[in-house]
């Protein structure tokens, strides 16, 4: 059996992504600040309410919901460090198809029920079976709880890439009495630092759980979460003490600054973009697909729109991140509009064609959808804008009833070969037309097989090259810096790079 971690030192998850910017990506500040108030409540301001604490139903952006209240067996901090979560240690077989997992023992669920490898199994085995984290564990073959501390999971092919996967989602626990409530959506049962103490549209709020097995390092009594759908109002909210802290847009750096906030910003696993269903005829022409890689103008996006946060991009994975690919970095010859229209023209539009550009509420977003229809507009694509609620714009991306979206995507969560599985294979949760490449399957393969970074490299890189080679199903536009301000007193929050969330981490100062 070979280890592949160790109880107490976490391990590295190689992204390569160095925090950088204001704050060194991270709010702590000096010790001059007043004592932490273990009472104290962090108010968070966020774009919208969960979609569902079910695991199964949650949508893209919902961890920073779920990691209040889950856990996951594998751990991985805000900085994309993989370390022990509710598995202390495992061990893979020597052909990579076997995790043994070494379970945390004296774990409480929120409503009494202890955790062991039942309780894990239990999970494991819902969430394979249907909903949104069946492609994940699609290679899951078999779950054996060995001893109340022991797991072991068997896989149909080399699995190393799971243990960024059972970082995630997928590794999350849910009281075994809760997995099968029709109230699980609303009403979360795992073993968190916080638990839910109500629900209601526009605000969420949670409870420090007082038998959490590491309570005694939560240093707030709770997590107060309420929805604005506009960046500004979010700001307005922190800056006249409705909110302690928010993301916000690059722009508003310079603001959240001279109001005296502290504010963090440093470049992570998502980028903007505008996914597109290949199902659509038009979509479906892959010198359409190209057309649009080659309309775009990154660079003056990334100037005017996002005060240089938001750096141009062509592929999914940003410069320094191991999946990224040197040579596609440079996306200065990627904007070439008189190629954009012999493209279209060679696919049968010489006078051009109609696409709709779906959105949701966030302003950043219109802007951004904005900026791209004037940009299309130059080489004969009549972009028309379609504005969407917040649900209906995560509801028409799970369902395909969509045409082009522009939005937020998440490369490297829980690991970038899923975002290569959703978007660029057949049955994929974000693929409605079932785009697909010969040889992207074995190369995929490749990939997953090792948990060693070097060794998935290449093959994750030869992916890229071939998908932007045949015009992506969905366009990267630019790379994106995580950008939050937070008010003076309240330390110890990160950058999520990941996408992961520890609030247990905060501070707030009396």
């Amino acid at each position: 059996m070979k280890r592949a971690a160790v109880k107490s030192a976490s391990v590295v998850l190689a992204t390569g992504l160095a925090l950088s910017g204001c704050g060194a990506g991270t709010t702590d500040q000096p010790s001059s600040a007043g004592a932490p108030d273990g009472a104290a409540v962090l108010r968070w301001a966020v774009p919208g309410n969960p979609t569902s604490f079910d695991p199964r139903k949650a949508a893209p952006l919902d961890p920073v919901f779920l990691d209040v209240v889950y856990e996951s067996l594998i751990g991985r901090s805000m900085a994309g460090e993989i370390e022990p979560g509710l598995a202390t240690e495992w061990t893979f077989s020597d052909d990579n198809k076997v995790i043994t997992l070494q379970l945390r023992e004296g774990v409480k669920f929120h409503n009494g029920e202890d955790f062991n490898a039942e309780a894990a199994k239990a999970s494991l085995e819902a969430f394979r079976k249907s909903g949104n984290l069946a492609s994940a564990l699609s290679i899951l073959d078999k779950v054996e709880a060995v001893s109340p501390t022991e797991l072991k999971l068997t896989f149909s092919e080399p699995a190393g890439y799971m243990i960024s996967v059972l970082a995630g989602e997928a590794g999350i626990v849910v009281a075994p009495g809760a997995l099968d409530d029709p109230g699980l959506p609303s009403k979360p049962v795992g073993t968190g630092a916080f638990e839910l103490s109500s629900l209601e549209e526009g605000k969420v709020s949670f409870k420090k759980f007082e038998d959490y097995w590491n309570a005694a390092e939560t240093a707030i009594g709770g997590v107060e979460m309420t929805a604005y759908s506009d960046e500004t109002t979010r700001l307005r909210a922190v800056k006249s003490g409705q909110a302690d802290g928010t993301s916000i847009k690059p722009d508003q750096i310079e603001e959240s600054e001279a109001a005296g906030m502290t504010v963090v910003k440093a470049p992570n696993t998502t980028f903007n973009g505008i996914l597109l269903n290949t199902s659509k005829p038009e979509l479906k022409n892959p010198k359409v697909r190209q057309a649009l890689l080659y309309a775009i103008d990154r660079e003056s996006l990334n100037k005017n729109l996002f005060e240089n946060t938001c750096v141009g991009v062509v592929q999914p994975f940003q410069e320094g991140f191991w999946a990224n690919v040197p040579e596609l970095n440079d996306v200065s010859s990627y904007y070439d509009p008189e190629k954009a229209k012999q493209l279209l023209a060679e696919a049968g539009f010489p006078d051009g064609m109609g696409l709709t550009l779906e959105v949701g509420p966030n302003t950043s977003y219109q802007v951004l959808a904005q900026a791209l229809q004037a940009q299309l507009k130059e080489v004969g694509i009549k972009a028309t804008i379609k504005v969407l609620e917040f649900q209906q714009m995560i509801s028409v991306r799970r369902t395909g009833k969509f045409t082009a979206t522009v939005a937020l995507v998440q490369a490297g969560r829980p690991d970038p070969t899923q975002f290569v599985q959703d978007f660029y294979m057949k049955g994929g949760s974000y693929n409605p037309g079932a785009f697909s490449l010969d040889g992207v399957g074995e190369l995929l393969a490749k990939a997953r097989a090792s948990e060693d970074v070097e060794e998935r490299k290449a093959p994750m890189q030869e992916i890229i090259k071939k998908v932007v080679e045949a015009g992506p199903p969905v366009i990267p536009v630019c790379g994106v810096t995580y950008v939050a301000a937070y008010r003076k007193g309240v330390t110890g929050l990160d950058v999520p790079v990941i996408g992961d969330y520890d609030f247990a981490s905060v501070k707030i100062s009396k």
